[in-house]
């Protein structure tokens, strides 16, 4: 009986123990699913502290090679062509000759102009201090190739009206050769009074009238000179021959482009709004990508009338790269001072009816919205934030407003 008794009070303090077990062991269960589900449900996030970040103010644009122009080139006189020694295509250096004129004509010319002004002086000296048997030879001389240069003249000047008959030349090329033989008639005249006093003797009354004289014959026979060394065309650029109108031997009247030269380089045309026309000007640096490739240029011209189809205001960008085809399609940026604000990277930047982002506050995420004022690259410019506040950048999608959080990482905006 007593043993009985003692089995059944083990037994029920058994089955209680088993109660009081199950119990606590439910209890542990909740604590821990508890504290698995709040892990679970704290997001770990990186974050960047927000701060004013100085940038370059870049405006893009896209261009299209064109050649950096080209350069006609021609004789200040008419006259023959003797020499070319270039021929389409070569590549010419600055100061390397080009072609030359026929200088027989010119060089009896400058004789004709040097006699005359010897002449001229000759009479000059001679109201000075009389006349000497050598002057008066020297005197002789110089009517005799005044009147040569006078009767070549006339003749040239002859020529030069069929030619301006059949429109072959312009009406100024013809009236410069009429002046040019009306000169020359006036030289022969002036030389031949020269002689005339030398043999009559001299007039003290004409010493003005003849120093005068001796002045103008000594300015043509300058232009002489000059026309000689201009008979040499020179390249006055380095460059490419693109044409050569002319053949040796062709009569050309003055001005008459001869080689037709495009310089070296290239240039990039773009067009810009009156909006940033007055934000860049001549002498700025722009940045010309191709092909991911990186080419310097530097604005070199900038029109102030607007193309009459586009409404865009042309620039022109010099450039030394020489692989580039005319007519291709370039990228440009050209940089035109200096901007500072808050810049994010995109995507921390979430859009859903409004424009918004994280940031972290203390141990929560809290929505805050933006403004977007400028995409720069891979960047946005915003306002809407402060400096110090910790932007979120991972895990956006799995965030909301109040969302736990932990940081498990800070970074830079330069990083």
């Amino acid at each position: 009986m007593k043993w009985k008794k003692i089995t059944k009070v083990l037994i029920v303090f058994a089955v209680i123990a088993s109660i009081i077990g199950i119990i606590v062991v439910q209890r542990n269960q909740t604590k821990l699913r508890k504290m698995v589900e709040e892990t679970e449900s704290i997001i770990p996030v990186t974050v960047m502290p927000i701060e004013i970040t100085k940038y370059e103010e870049v405006l893009s644009y896209i261009g299209a090679v064109q050649t950096d122009g080209v350069q006609s080139l021609s004789f200040k006189s008419p006259g023959k062509i003797k020499t070319i020694y270039v021929k389409e295509g070569d590549v010419v250096e600055a100061g390397d000759p080009l072609a030359t004129l026929d200088t027989i004509d010119i060089t009896f010319e400058l004789d004709g102009a040097r006699l005359a002004m010897e002449g001229a002086y000759a009479q000059y000296q001679l109201e000075l201090k009389g006349a000497t048997s050598q002057e008066v030879e020297q005197v002789r001389l110089a009517l005799e190739k005044a009147k040569e240069v006078y009767d070549f003249k006339l003749n040239t000047s002859n020529e030069m009206k069929q030619l301006y008959d059949e429109g072959i030349i312009s009406r100024k090329e013809y009236d410069l050769v009429v002046l040019e033989t009306s000169m020359a008639q006036k030289d022969y005249e002036t030389t031949n009074q020269a002689y005339m006093t030398v043999m009559e003797g001299s007039d003290p009354s004409l010493l003005d009238l003849y120093y005068s004289n001796y002045e103008q014959a000594k300015t043509l026979y300058e232009h002489k000179q000059t026309l000689i060394r201009d008979a040499s065309l020179i390249a006055p650029i380095s460059g490419t021959i693109v044409s050569l109108p002319y053949e040796v031997n062709t009569l050309i009247p003055a001005g008459q482009p001869v080689v037709h030269i495009r310089k070296e380089g290239a240039v990039v045309a773009i067009g810009i709004t009156s909006l940033d026309y007055t934000k860049m000007g001549v002498g700025d640096n722009v940045r010309i990508y191709k092909d991911a490739k990186l080419i310097d240029g530097v604005i070199s011209r900038k029109s102030n009338i607007p193309d009459s189809a586009t409404h865009l205001y042309q620039l022109e960008v010099s450039i030394e790269e020489q692989n580039l085809l005319m007519g291709e399609i370039v990228e440009c940026e050209i940089v035109v001072g200096q901007k500072e604000g808050i810049l994010i990277p995109i995507e921390a930047v979430v859009v859903d009816g409004e424009t918004y982002v994280y940031i972290q506050v203390a141990h929560e995420a809290r929505r805050k919205t933006i403004i977007i004022e400028e995409i720069i690259d891979d960047r946005i410019m915003v306002t809407g934030l402060e400096v110090g506040d910790a932007l979120i950048l991972q895990n956006i999608k799995k965030i909301n407003e109040g969302t736990k959080i932990t940081v498990i990482n800070e970074v830079k905006d330069d990083d």
